[in-house]
């Protein structure tokens, strides 16, 4: 009776370590996960970024043209920098 209980015991100890090695490897396989998502949402910041600047741009370039006309003719502006900056 003694040594079927130990045999028992041992049975489990053997499947409680097959358990853990399978757990350790799901949660390194997550991780791996994790870190690739964490990649990929840096990457679509940036592109969704460069969407918006390029927005920007464009509408931008579609204003432009009236924008200096109407500073020319009504205001009389000789000099206009669309891109000029003060620091």
């Amino acid at each position: 009776e003694v040594l079927s209980l130990f045999k028992e015991t041992d049975r489990y100890i053997q499947e409680t370590g097959r358990q853990m090695q399978e757990t350790d490897r799901q949660m390194r396989e997550t991780d791996r996960r994790i870190r690739e998502l964490e990649r990929l949402t840096r990457e679509q910041s940036k592109q969704i970024s460069g969407i918006g600047n390029k927005f920007g741009y464009f509408t931008e370039g579609l204003a432009l043209p009236s924008m200096e006309r109407i500073l020319t003719e009504q205001f009389g502006m000789t000099t206009i920098m669309p891109r000029a900056r003060t620091r």
